[in-house]
């Protein structure tokens, strides 16, 4: 299996990156890039963003195509205003399965809402990225979680700090040393 590019670095296969940037423009020069090339490779790729975007994002993409899903999952993983981690790293882990090939995901953690309001919000949200987490060292995935400086405050950015093995902030991609 073989690498990713991303942002002028290299990710590894099982790679689970949280991506720290500011605004949608930022954050499509990183997300189109990433999608496209797993595209060109023929690895299966989706999308989780915000409502509103997916029909943009795919089109950017170069409309809908085999290997790509995008979807918009605000209603489908929300109970009582919490995130359902573990129905989406279900369906995740099962579309992994069905594809067979390598598979890329990204994520804008947009969707989730505006900084976590209650204990219960953020706690789900530390939950499911530290599960997902150990659902990309089972798959042979690329997974990135991107996080707008511009929405989320520290109250959500330090804790997502913790879950995630791998830091990309301003062009700079690290290996994570504060990841549990």
């Amino acid at each position: 299996m073989t690498n990713a590019a991303f942002d002028g670095g290299t990710l590894q296969v099982h790679s689970h990156l949280c991506v720290f940037h500011h605004g949608r423009a930022e954050r499509d020069e990183l997300l189109i890039p990433f999608l496209s090339d797993g595209l060109r490779r023929g690895e299966a790729c989706q999308y989780i963003g915000v409502a509103g975007e997916a029909d943009d994002v795919e089109q950017r993409l170069g409309g809908p195509q085999p290997g790509l899903l995008v979807q918009e999952p605000e209603v489908r993983y929300q109970r009582d205003d919490v995130l359902d981690g573990d129905a989406i790293l279900a369906e995740l882990d099962e579309w992994t399965q069905r594809e067979g090939t390598p598979c890329r995901v990204a994520g804008d953690m947009r969707w989730v809402g505006r900084s976590p309001r209650s204990p219960e919000q953020l706690d789900a949200l530390f939950r499911y990225e530290v599960n997902a987490s150990l659902w990309a060292n089972r798959r042979p995935v690329y997974a990135l979680c991107f996080y707008d400086l511009d929405v989320f405050d520290g109250d959500v950015i330090v804790p997502m700090v913790k879950t995630h093995p791998q830091i990309w902030m301003t062009g700079v991609l690290l290996d994570n040393p504060y990841h549990h």
